[in-house]
């Protein structure tokens, strides 16, 4: 849940959920943190309607490394914040 998370969790969860909105109009997308994470990792530039700019990619990296992780959705608790020794490495 957002109320679960630091600050620096929630401002990743935000920018995650936004580029949903822009990509999709939808505040979280089926799957948006796998499709981010390749964005991030370079293996895709593209999610739904929005060619993600470097910018975009440098803030999402900056902002997983400031959290520590990354989020997650999960049916149960919403927004849920992953280790990244869990995750993966940014």
């Amino acid at each position: 849940m957002l109320g679960d998370l630091t600050a620096e969790q929630h401002a990743l969860a935000r920018c995650m959920s936004n580029l949903s909105e822009e990509a999709y109009g939808a505040g979280w997308m089926d799957g948006l943190e796998f499709a981010l994470w390749q964005i991030v990792v370079g293996d895709r530039r593209d999610y739904g309607r929005l060619a993600v700019p470097d910018e975009h990619v440098s803030i999402l990296r900056s902002l997983s490394v400031a959290a520590g992780g990354w989020i997650v959705f999960d049916d149960e608790r919403d927004e849920t914040w992953v280790s990244a020794a869990d995750w993966g490495p940014p």
